[in-house]
């Protein structure tokens, strides 16, 4: 790999961690490569915040083996609103929380259909209507995360960074990998023997099955759907009809304002 980039990493999170740095962490092979170069340049103690679904358990079993095994201090916290966000061909669930002073962040959740003989929540019961929190203490200035300028979204397609930095509720959100490649996250985990989680990536690829991927989740979506004009769908949880709520369910459409838009394609967020 580039080792130019490496240390390019490392002086950036030195430079900006500050007196009170977090680590936003989801496990994945981006997020394990950061923590480790987080950890190597600032030291072990670096906090992480890790916002999980309290459905699924097995998907976290790795992130729970890194946790124990690296002596991790993590941090999660129930979000302040929950929605949706939906275009001609795709849904997802989208979980709002308050960052920093008087910020929120926007945290969509790759969202698929159910799977014959295997769990799934119910969009509205599990989702929309989970439990909420506000007025959250956040005590860091500066959280780091493994965002790429070389990242797909599934739903938006390509999410350049305009910057290696942006500023949400008064704290710096800031972007070391911003110029690493897939290939180069994957040279750096096999240079450095960074742990990943081997039942959802095989030959530096995601597998297709996404059952155990905490970025997914398998949801019933059919009476939260604005897209349906029904007054009614069928409920495959209680198998029988009931009220589509499309209509009234919140609407978490935009794209952080730190994304390079293609004209016309985003509505962006402005915090």
């Amino acid at each position: 790999m580039n080792q130019e980039k490496i240390t390019q990493a490392k002086e950036l999170i030195h430079a900006r961690a500050g007196n009170k740095p977090a680590l936003m962490c989801s496990f994945g092979k981006d997020s394990m490569a950061l923590l480790h170069l987080a950890r190597e340049t600032l030291g072990k103690t670096v906090p992480v915040i890790c916002y999980r679904h309290p459905s699924f358990p097995a998907k976290w079993e790795f992130a729970n083996d890194v946790i124990k095994s690296w002596g991790l201090t993590v941090h999660d916290y129930p979000p302040m609103t929950a929605g949706i966000k939906a275009k001609e061909d795709r849904l997802e669930l989208v979980a709002r929380y308050e960052f920093g002073k008087d910020g929120t962040m926007d945290l969509p959740m790759n969202t698929l259909a159910p799977v014959a003989r295997r769990d799934f929540i119910c969009g509205l019961n599990d989702w929309v209507l989970r439990p909420k929190a506000g007025l959250i203490t956040f005590p860091w200035e500066t959280v780091f995360m493994g965002h790429k300028s070389s990242d797909v979204d599934p739903y938006e397609g390509p999410v350049p960074l305009k910057t290696d930095s942006a500023e949400i509720g008064g704290v710096d959100l800031v972007f070391p990998l911003r110029a690493w490649s897939d290939a180069d996250i994957w040279d750096y985990i096999e240079a450095n023997h960074v742990p990943y989680d081997k039942r959802r990536y095989q030959d530096r690829a995601e597998l297709p099955d996404k059952w155990l991927n905490p970025d997914y989740i398998h949801a019933c979506t059919a009476c939260i759907d604005p897209r349906n004009k029904a007054k009614s769908v069928f409920c495959p949880l209680v198998q029988t009809t009931v009220r589509n709520m499309g209509a009234h369910v919140l609407r978490l459409d935009t794209v952080p304002h730190y994304i390079e838009k293609e004209e016309g394609k985003y509505a962006v967020s402005s915090t």
